[in-house]
């Protein structure tokens, strides 16, 4: 495989670093939570020196991916006819991961340069769709089946939007998505959106870069009315934290049962439409 530039992407663009690099230094680690070997590989074929992440990154990434992927799984599990669409799908590996159905068919939502470079870098799969086409326009699901059950996945891409932006993308997801289906994504609180810079800084980002965030899964309803709130699940509670070393498992318990601060860390929302 050829070696690929990613020199011509925007620092907004070059976020999926982040969460590429977390699954990859989580695939090489003496004890994988993700286990996502595909990961390092593309890594190895980027022009670009590894990310230094910040400490608990690799934890955090791969704690929500493999929540994200349980949500995921489930929902094809029950619906064999289904669409998936990930949102801002970067170089996302989660249909690599998941064991869906032959019948279930899988859309990658991101910009067009994006699309080009998962083309060149992830292997090819029958039933697997780019689509390249910024989330800002509001025509990015036309070219989506929108009357077969949906799952509408996205790992970090909504809380580095504006609150117009999430409010514009909700209402093409609700008009466009008639059979109904699910929207899980990672949700970042007020106080975290506001610390996004120091991490987003390491691919460029401004170091004031101020995300969108939300103190309540309520808040996404506000938003738009047409989606209904189901469940919200803290990486703090999850079985993965048990994969943890000891200071992070007590202190995972402790934060499990205080919401308000389990919210700032790993935090998975789930609505239905």
């Amino acid at each position: 495989m050829k070696t690929q530039s990613i020199d011509h992407l925007t620092p907004m663009q070059k976020t999926l670093l982040i969460t590429l690099g977390g699954r990859a230094a989580d695939a090489l680690w003496k004890r994988p939570i993700l286990h996502d070997p595909l990961a390092t590989e593309i890594v190895a074929h980027l022009d670009h020196d590894t990310l230094r992440l910040p400490m608990g990154v690799r934890e955090a990434v791969a704690i929500r991916s493999r929540m994200l992927d349980r949500a995921v799984a489930q929902f094809v599990r029950s619906h064999p006819d289904a669409v998936v669409v990930e949102l801002g799908a970067g170089l996302e590996t989660r249909r690599y991961r998941v064991d869906a159905p032959p019948t279930v068919d899988w859309y990658d939502v991101d910009f067009p340069e994006v699309t080009e470079l998962r083309k060149s870098l992830l292997p090819h799969r029958d039933n697997v769709h780019a689509v390249g086409v910024s989330l800002l326009d509001p025509r990015w699901a036309d070219a989506i089946p929108g009357d077969r059950p949906t799952i509408v996945v996205s790992d970090g891409v909504l809380g580095f939007l504006s609150e117009n932006d999430n409010r514009q993308i909700l209402t093409t997801l609700t008009d466009h998505f008639t059979a109904g289906g699910e929207l899980v994504f990672n949700a970042y609180t007020k106080f975290v959106a506001r610390q996004n810079g120091r991490f987003t800084k390491i691919v460029g980002m401004p170091a004031d870069f101020t995300g969108y965030g939300i103190d309540d899964p309520q808040d996404i309803v506000d938003l738009n009315p047409a989606l209904t709130f189901v469940e919200e699940l803290y990486g703090d509670a999850a079985p993965e934290r048990d994969e943890l070393n000891l200071a992070y498992r007590l202190m995972s318990r402790i934060f499990a049962a205080w919401p308000a601060q389990a919210r700032r860390g790993v935090w998975i929302v789930n609505y239905r439409f």
